[in-house]
C-alpha cells in the first residue's frame, strides 16, 4: 500500500495503488482546493512533490492537459495537479498556501438577539412507582402514569424506541427518579435516570463553502458556543453543480457527501459540548438550514433535478426527522427540523434570513440580498414578497480568480489606490497578529480591488485594463495590452510570487455582477418599483463587503450608501430563532407559501439587462 506524507502538517495516509492524490489528501484530513471538483479544469489543486522514495514509477506521468495548468518549470521542483495525479508508490507532498482549502474556521458573524423562549421540547422529572408483586405493572405503564401525574394530561405517547434506548442502561427498571424529555408536550423522546433539567439544542447553517453551528441553552435562550468549519464536500467541487455532477456519475457519492457533512457537524457538537461540560444526550433539539442542494444532500435525497430544467426540488416542505436517522450524535430520538424550500434555488437559508427581518422590512420597499455562488434576492414591497435567484458564479468566494482563495488569514480583503498611485492592501488576520504577508484574494478583496482600480483609473468602466504605460503595476504579455495588475509583488507575498488581478478576473467579476444586477432590476420592474428604501446584505460575504465598493461598480441600483447595511449571518440567526421558539418554524413555513418566485431562465429581458449592466460604474442618483 503506497504511503503518502503531506507537508506542512506531517499527516500520513495509506492508499490503494492508482488512487488519486486529491482523494488521499481528504482521507488524511488535508484540505486541497478543488474548484472544478477534480475534473482537471481549474488548476487550483497544484501540489509540489518533495520526495519519491520509490522512484519515478510511484507517479503516473502528467498528461498534456495537466501540464498546461501547472506552474512554469522551476529547477529542482516537481509540480502536479492533485486531482490528476495517480499514486503507485510512497510520496512526500507539500501543499502550497494558495492550494490549501480552508480548514480553520471561516468568518461567520452573527447577531445576538433575544428570542422569547418557547422551545419545542420540555423536560419533566418523573417519580416512577417501584415494581410490585402485589400490583404487577410493566415499566412503560408506570412511566406513563408518572407522566400523567406530572403533566396533568390523561395520556402522553411513549414510543417503543424510547423505552428501548432507556433499557440499554444498567438499573433502568428500578430507577425511582427519571427525567423525561417531551416533544410538543405529548411525545416522550428520551428517558434518563436521575435529574437532568437542563436542555440544549443546536442551530446549524450548512453552506456550500462553510458550516456554522450554535450550541444553545433552550431554557435561558443563551448561545453557549459557536463552532465553524469548511464544508468537507469541497473535495467534490466548490459549487453545487460540481457536486451534482459527481452524484450523477456515481450515485454512491450521495451517501458519502451526506456522511462528510454529518461527521464534521458531529465533531463541532462534541467539541462545543465538551467545552461547556454538557453531555450530547442533553442536546434534544436541532434546526438546520441551507441552500436547496445542501438540504437535499443532508437528508440523503438526490439533488440532480435541481441542476436541470425545470430545476424543481424533490422535496420542498419543512420536515422533522429523527437525529439518529441522519447519524447526528445528539439525543437519538430528538427531532431535527430542516427548513422548507421555495423552489430549486431558494432554500431554507433564505427563509431563515427573512425571519430575522422585523415588521419595518415589510413596509415600504426593501431588498434582501445574499451574494454567493448563487445570489438570492428578495424584494419586499408594501407587504408583498417576490424573490429571484441569479447564477453569479463562485467568483465571490474567491474561486475562478487567478490568485483567489477563501476568507482565511493572509487573504487580501481590502485594496486602495493612493493619491500617488500606490496600491495598498489589507489582509485578514492583521488586526490580531500584526502584519500578515498576503497569500491571495478572497471574495471581498476581489470586489474591493476592482472598485479601487476603477476609481484609480487602472480599469475602465468597460472592464478593460489600462495600457502598461499608465501605471508601473500594469503588466502585459504581448507588449501592447495589459493582462494583469500586480497588487502585491513577489518579494512581499507569502507565496514568493506576484499576487495579481488579471483581465480574466475582471471579466469574471463583470459576469457575476451583471447577473445579480439584472436580476434585481427585473424584480423591481415586475413589482413596479423604481427606488429602494434600504438594502440588507446577508451572508458571510455580504457582511465583509464595503457598501461604497459595490455601489461604485454598479452591483446595486443607485441609492445613498447609508441605505446599504450588512446583517451578518442572517441564515444562522434565523435558525436560532426557530430553535428557541417553535413559533418561528410555523413562520418559516408560512413565508415559503407567501413568497412569489420570479424565474429568470429563458427571459429575453434578462439577457438585455445582463448586457446593459456589464459596465463597472454606478448609475447616477435620481
Amino acid at each position: 500500500m503506497p504511503r503518502i506524507t503531506f507537508q506542512p502538517d506531517l499527516r500520513n495516509v495509506e492508499v490503494r495503488p492508482g488512487d488519486q492524490l486529491l482523494a488521499a489528501a481528504w482521507k488524511a484530513g488535508v484540505g486541497i482546493k478543488s474548484i472544478c471538483g477534480g475534473r482537471g479544469k481549474c488548476g487550483s489543486c497544484v501540489v509540489e512533490i518533495d520526495a519519491i522514495p520509490g522512484g519515478t514509477g510511484a507517479l503516473e506521468p502528467a498528461s498534456a492537459a495537466e501540464r498546461d495548468l501547472l506552474p512554469k518549470d522551476v529547477p529542482g521542483k516537481i509540480y502536479r495537479l492533485a486531482c490528476q495525479c495517480e499514486v503507485n508508490g510512497d510520496l512526500t507532498v507539500s501543499i502550497p498556501p494558495e492550494s490549501q482549502a480552508v480548514k480553520n474556521a471561516p468568518r461567520k458573524p452573527f447577531t445576538v438577539t433575544r428570542v422569547a423562549a418557547r422551545p419545542v421540547t420540555s423536560r419533566l422529572v418523573l417519580e416512577i412507582d417501584p415494581p410490585s408483586t402485589h400490583l404487577p405493572r410493566p415499566l412503560d405503564e408506570r412511566i406513563l402514569e408518572a407522566a400523567a401525574r406530572a403533566t396533568g394530561r390523561r395520556r402522553v405517547d411513549l414510543p417503543l424506541s424510547t423505552v428501548a434506548d432507556f433499557s440499554q442502561h444498567r438499573g433502568f427498571d428500578r430507577a425511582h427518579e427519571v427525567t423525561a424529555t417531551l416533544y410538543r408536550e405529548r411525545k416522550v423522546i428520551q428517558l434518563r435516570q436521575g435529574r437532568h433539567e437542563r436542555q440544549c439544542g443546536i442551530a446549524v447553517d450548512v453552506g456550500t463553502t462553510s458550516m456554522v453551528m450554535f450550541l444553545c441553552d433552550l431554557g435561558s435562550g443563551e448561545i453557549l458556543a459557536m463552532r465553524t468549519a469548511a464544508n468537507p464536500q469541497g473535495m467534490y467541487g466548490e459549487d453545487v453543480i460540481s457536486r451534482m455532477t459527481h452524484i450523477q456519475k456515481d450515485p454512491t457519492t450521495l451517501p458519502t457527501m451526506q456522511r462528510l457533512v454529518v461527521d464534521e457537524l458531529n465533531g463541532l457538537v462534541a467539541d462545543a459540548c465538551a467545552a461547556n461540560d454538557i453531555s450530547p444526550e442533553d442536546v434534544v433539539d436541532a434546526v438546520i438550514v441551507g441552500n436547496p442542494t445542501m438540504q437535499h444532500i443532508l437528508l440523503g435525497i438526490n439533488p440532480e433535478p435541481l441542476g436541470r430544467g425545470p430545476y424543481q426540488p424533490v422535496w420542498s416542505g419543512g420536515v422533522e426527522v429523527e437525529a439518529a436517522s441522519l447519524g447526528l450524535a445528539v439525543a437519538a430520538r430528538s427531532y431535527v427540523f430542516v427548513f422548507p424550500m421555495v423552489n430549486g434555488f431558494i432554500g431554507g437559508d433564505t427563509l431563515a434570513a427573512l425571519l430575522t427581518r422585523g415588521p419595518e422590512f415589510y413596509r415600504g420597499t426593501q431588498l434582501l440580498v445574499d451574494i454567493g455562488t448563487n445570489g438570492e434576492v428578495v424584494l419586499a414591497h408594501n407587504g408583498r414578497l417576490t424573490a429571484t435567484s441569479c447564477a453569479t458564479g463562485p467568483v465571490y468566494e474567491g474561486a475562478h480568480i487567478r490568485c483567489g482563495m477563501r476568507a482565511a488569514p493572509g487573504a487580501i480583503e481590502r485594496v486602495w489606490v493612493g493619491a500617488n498611485g500606490e496600491i495598498r492592501c489589507a489582509t485578514i488576520g492583521e488586526r490580531e497578529k500584526g502584519r500578515v504577508r498576503p497569500v491571495g484574494l478572497c471574495g471581498s478583496g476581489v470586489i474591493s480591488s476592482v472598485s479601487a482600480l476603477v476609481k484609480g483609473g487602472l480599469i475602465g468602466i468597460d472592464g478593460s485594463l489600462a495600457s502598461p504605460d499608465h501605471h508601473p503595476s500594469l503588466c502585459c504579455n504581448d507588449g501592447v495590452r495589459s493582462e494583469e495588475v500586480v497588487l502585491v509583488p513577489d518579494r512581499r507575498s507569502h507565496t514568493g510570487r506576484n499576487i495579481v488581478l488579471t483581465q480574466q478576473d475582471v471579466r469574471n467579476v463583470q459576469l457575476g455582477k451583471s447577473a445579480l444586477r439584472a436580476g434585481i432590476e427585473i424584480l423591481m420592474a415586475a413589482s413596479g418599483v423604481t427606488t429602494l428604501d434600504r438594502v440588507h446584505l446577508a451572508g458571510t460575504f455580504g457582511n465583509h463587503l464595503e457598501p461604497e465598493d459595490i455601489l461604485n461598480i454598479g452591483l446595486l441600483p443607485p441609492l445613498p450608501v447609508e441605505r446599504v447595511r450588512s446583517i451578518g449571518n442572517a441564515a444562522g440567526d434565523g435558525a436560532r430563532m426557530a430553535l428557541f421558539n417553535r413559533f418561528h418554524r410555523g413562520r418559516a413555513i408560512a413565508l415559503a407559501r407567501r413568497l412569489t418566485v420570479l424565474e429568470l431562465s429563458g427571459r429575453a429581458d434578462f439577457q438585455e439587462m445582463f448586457i446593459t449592466h456589464t459596465e463597472l460604474a454606478p448609475a447616477p442618483l435620481a
